[in-house]
């Protein structure tokens, strides 16, 4: 008797998957795929639909950048959009450097992680001062990591040259010691080999006087692997409460370029080439 209604509901399950793939597909696989999709239907991500631009658009940009934004953002650390991913993926916790703040696969061993489930060895859980994560928010920042931590999109490929989409510190703005590094980011992935002494130039200088050059400031440069639109210029000791300028050449030999050779538009003006500027003070901390 056992074995009958096994048989009978194995045919049941039988007959109920032939119906769907006839109501499906008119029985004649017009208008699917090869894996059985609608045509033109966009297949889901890794992990569901959690891709960073969920995760900026529904915990960053709304929760974290009332405090992690601007010059005055808490180690440093911004998560405004356009700075966040490079700012978390791959890149040391200040509070503990032998922790990413997101490694790419592994959510237990990411510091923004601990930092959200409030588990961290140092400070509070995030958001400060603030209700808690829900833990399906928090489920969600898991996925995103686990599946390798990607970026919003691919870089599009386009005619035009790459140009420079944000900084951090901005152009024009004030932020406060002790920082030591300075995050540039572009609309294309750079060709790391082209950043060096020859392109790259961390200046203190005088704004009240327009001819001096400058003080230069010995630097390293990391292009991410993770993230090849994006590079850290990393001065080598703490800059010192002053203006600067940092200059990223894109003219003559040597000059910065993206993957497929050609130049950035560093000044804006539509056609590779031109240098990009970009000036900041730095100010004592304020208690």
């Amino acid at each position: 008797m056992a074995e009958d209604w096994v048989q009978l509901g194995r045919a049941r399950a039988l007959a109920l998957l032939v119906a769907l793939a006839v109501a499906g597909c008119a029985g004649n696989g017009e208008g699917l795929d090869e894996n059985g999709r609608p045509i033109g239907e966009t297949p889901p991500l890794p992990g569901g639909d959690v891709g960073f631009a969920k995760l900026q658009d529904e915990i960053f940009t709304p929760i974290c950048t009332a405090c992690h934004a601007g010059g005055a953002a808490p180690l440093g650390l911004r998560l405004e959009a356009g700075l966040s991913y490079a700012m978390l993926v791959n890149v040391a916790s200040v509070e503990v450097p032998e922790l990413l703040r997101v490694a790419p696969g592994n959510p237990d061993a990411s510091y923004l992680v601990h930092k959200i489930e409030g588990r961290a060895a140092v400070g509070a859980q995030m958001p400060l001062g603030g209700p808690a994560l829900s833990q399906s928010v928090i489920d969600d920042v898991r996925t995103w990591i686990s599946t390798g931590a990607l970026p919003s999109a691919t870089q599009v490929v386009s005619s035009q040259p790459a140009i420079l989409t944000a900084s951090a510190p901005m152009d024009g703005e004030e932020v406060l010691a002790p920082i030591d590094r300075v995050l540039v980011v572009f609309s294309r992935d750079l060709d790391a080999t082209l950043l060096n002494s020859a392109s790259v130039a961390l200046r203190r200088i005088d704004v009240n006087d327009a001819a001096s050059a400058g003080e230069e400031i010995a630097t390293d440069v990391r292009v991410p692997s993770s993230y090849p639109a994006s590079a850290w210029i990393r001065s080598r000791a703490p800059l010192l409460p002053g203006d600067y300028e940092l200059v990223l050449r894109a003219s003559g030999a040597g000059g910065l370029a993206d993957l497929s050779g050609t130049l950035i538009d560093g000044d804006g003006d539509g056609i590779a080439g031109g240098d990009v500027r970009v000036r900041f003070r730095v100010t004592e901390h304020r208690q």
